[in-house]
């Protein structure tokens, strides 16, 4: 598949379970698409604040500022977006900032749970159809949505469902079908979610996968597998270091460590073999996990490799995107 056919929707929402990795695919899709020439905003909608650590870059609002090149950041929070909405839907710029302090937005969406999710959900439209809408000039190619874990995402997504169905008329009622019609639309919005090869994480992405697609009607895309061991030694290399080490007679291996100035001593050459052998253990373990991902899902299933960072930088989100090229384009 070629990456400009992956990245044909304008809006690509990703997400998945807490603690997967979701933002870190979502910065390194970013660049996949900046690298294609596109102009891509990469919105935050959960106020974590991970997006500039990744990039190394200074806190996000509301107005999108430049992460990299090519690729824009913002935060869309709901006070922001309420306050857009007033002052672009009915030139009510001067109220806007006192309708859209946080505790008026607490109580008005108390009284109308999902409203929250409409005001964000109502931004992405804003940035899709390129208006100038009070703060955002930029018309972007791509719009990449961090959007909530997969416990909330699914409500966030379908709050326009529910406010579509609840009203009969009316622009409120009018305004929840273009959000509808942009996030059914193939041609528009995709999801990509994002797991790790675990049991809890895959069993979660699979009920989620099964979601999107039946109960409120959406278009699913890729399921990335993140943090993928990836092998470091082959079974013969495996069987050869045990032989080796079961023989209590580790010179060959010492002096071929010697051979590109490595000094061994028996306790690293314990630590090699147990490094080896846990490293095939786990990735025994994913494979069973990934089998079970790939059976019950039927988008295509693209796996990431497990970083060995401290912390993940620009550098490790750009790896990620070499390998996600790689991965689109054999499939």
């Amino acid at each position: 598949m070629l990456v400009e056919e992956f990245l044909a929707p304008k809006i690509l929402i990703v997400s998945g379970k807490g603690g997967v990795g979701k933002t870190t695919v979502a910065a390194a899709l970013a660049l996949v698409a900046a690298r294609s020439g596109r102009k891509v905003c990469l919105a935050e909608v959960d106020r974590k604040g991970t997006l500039p650590r990744l990039f190394g870059g200074r806190e996000l609002n509301y107005k999108p500022a430049q992460l990299a090149p090519g690729v824009w950041g913002m935060n869309i929070v709901p006070e922001d977006a309420l306050g857009e909405y007033l002052e672009v839907q009915y030139r009510m710029k001067r109220v806007s900032k006192v309708f859209s302090s946080t505790h008026f937005v607490d109580y008005i969406t108390t009284a109308a749970p999902g409203l929250k999710d409409i005001l964000v959900l109502g931004k992405i439209w804003y940035l899709e159809q390129g208006r100038q809408g009070g703060r955002s000039p930029q018309d972007f190619d791509t719009i990449i949505v961090d959007a909530p874990a997969a416990g909330h995402m699914l409500t966030f997504l379908s709050a326009p469902m529910g406010l579509s169905d609840a009203l009969r008329v009316g622009p409120v009622r009018r305004q929840s079908d273009w959000l509808v019609e942009m996030l059914r639309d193939p041609a528009r919005s995709r999801v990509h979610l994002v797991t790790l090869p675990e049991e809890m994480p895959v069993s979660e992405t699979i009920e989620t996968s099964e979601a999107i697609t039946h109960k409120i009607g959406l278009n699913p895309g890729a399921v990335f597998a993140n943090a993928v061991y990836q092998p470091l030694l082959t079974t013969s290399e495996v069987s050869a270091l045990d032989e080796v080490m079961s023989d209590n007679d580790p010179r060959e291996l010492r002096i071929r460590a010697a051979e590109v100035a490595l000094r061994l001593d028996g306790e690293d050459l314990e630590a090699l073999v147990g490094y080896a052998r846990f490293l095939e253990a786990r990735r025994s373990i994913q494979t069973k996990h990934l089998r079970a991902l790939k059976r019950g899902v039927q988008d295509p299933v693209l796996e990431l490799p497990f970083l060995f960072s401290a912390g993940l930088a620009l550098p490790d989100i750009e790896t990620l995107a070499d390998v996600m090229e790689e991965k689109v384009a054999a499939l």
